[in-house]
């Protein structure tokens, strides 16, 4: 938003219309991007990252309704401002409609040069607000974390100082000892909600630095799982990898996707019978699978369990903030509702996207994409 000369991607299956737009902005501080279809207009919006998108309504094959669908669900299109072009000059419906699947504005031709400028000024200046408040809230928010998560730590380290006094002595008994575990139990979860509070503000305001490595994924299920071996253990829990020798490597920040990987795993023992089966499963996928991917090649990782399952009402559901299956109340232990919503935005901001698929008493699939490396 900061550059001198903002990119503006215009969309119209008319080369007419193109042209007579790039003549009226010649001279304008702008740099015009073309676009003649839907489909064109998303790969330049994911390799070019506009700051405005002129889009037209009336497109054969993919239309800017379609069009502008699948910009908003696009985590790298998503919040790019999109102005309407139309024909109609009265039009409520249309206008409704674009509003709704996220529209800023809507213009009718022929354009008015001078109107579109003012207009896309306007939403340039907005759009800079807006990451600058983002800026500041996510500052704010981790300035209050930090205040809060020091102090929670000493609290842990003097629970866990005086369990091990008592624990060599006979001053309590077994039950009384066990009130330590409880109230350390507390204070961890409390430190979970903590750090998912902090990570959700930097990543929805942007404000996350990745570390990205070519990284064998092979060597991260390792780790994590290593980390699981006792809970595995002790829930009696059957733990399955199924991974490619030749997989190739991902372009990944390891702490980030190692985090994903580890709530993945940690909401799959949670919701799986003692006795159960959890697996990782590792594919690799081509953008012929899914068209309007950008990468041409991407890794698939799979965590799978046979565990409770989740309702298809729910599914939809699943990544929002502070969300968490009606399953969850069948289970002893609860999570803070922020980690799915967690894991979403991370893989997103490696270009990736994550799914689920359940089937209640059966099984539960939460599969993420990773770029591979070039």
């Amino acid at each position: 938003m900061e550059d001198k000369n903002p990119k503006i991607l215009v969309v119209d299956d008319t080369a007419d219309n193109l042209d007579l737009l790039e003549f009226a902005l010649k001279r304008k501080p702008f740099t015009m991007l073309r676009a003649s279809s839907g489909k064109e207009c998303l790969q330049i919006a994911r390799r070019e990252r506009p700051d405005i998108i002129l889009l037209d309504v009336q497109m054969p094959e993919m239309d800017g309704y379609e069009t502008l669908e699948r910009l908003r669900k696009e985590p790298t299109t998503s919040n790019i401002p999109v102005i309407f072009l139309t024909a109609q000059r009265k039009d409520p419906k249309s206008i409704e409609k674009g509003l709704e699947l996220g529209a800023e504005e809507f213009l009718t031709k022929p354009i008015d040069t001078e109107e579109l400028l003012v207009r896309t000024r306007m939403l340039l200046k907005v759009r800079k607000l807006e990451k600058e408040l983002d800026r500041t809230k996510a500052d704010f928010m981790a300035m209050l974390v930090h205040d809060l998560r020091s102090p929670l730590s000493g609290i842990k380290s003097v629970i866990e100082y005086f369990k091990e006094i008592f624990q060599q002595s006979t001053l309590l008994n077994p039950d009384q000892l066990s009130l330590f575990d409880t109230v350390n139990d507390s204070a961890a979860r409390m430190l979970a909600l903590i750090n998912d509070i902090l990570d959700l503000s930097k990543l929805e305001s942007g404000n996350i630095n990745l570390d990205k490595q070519d990284i064998d994924f092979s060597l991260i299920i390792e780790m994590i799982s290593r980390d699981f071996r006792i809970q595995f253990k002790k829930k009696e829990v059957n733990f399955e990898t199924e991974v490619p020798s030749d997989l190739p490597k991902v372009h990944i920040d390891i702490n980030k996707i190692g985090q994903v990987l580890t709530n993945l795993l940690g909401n799959a023992l949670k919701f799986v019978n003692n006795g159960g089966t959890i697996k990782i499963t590792v594919t690799l996928e081509t953008a012929s699978v899914h068209d309007d991917h950008f990468t041409p090649e991407y890794v698939v990782v799979s965590v799978i369990d046979n565990g409770v399952g989740i309702s298809k009402e729910e599914l939809p559901l699943i990544f929002d903030r502070y969300k968490q299956a009606s399953s969850a109340k069948k289970i002893r232990q609860q999570g803070t509702g922020l980690g799915l919503a967690v894991c979403k935005l991370l893989v997103e901001a490696h270009g990736g996207k994550i799914t689920v698929e359940s089937e209640v008493g059966q099984r539960t699939i939460f599969s993420f994409t990773l770029p591979i490396a070039k």
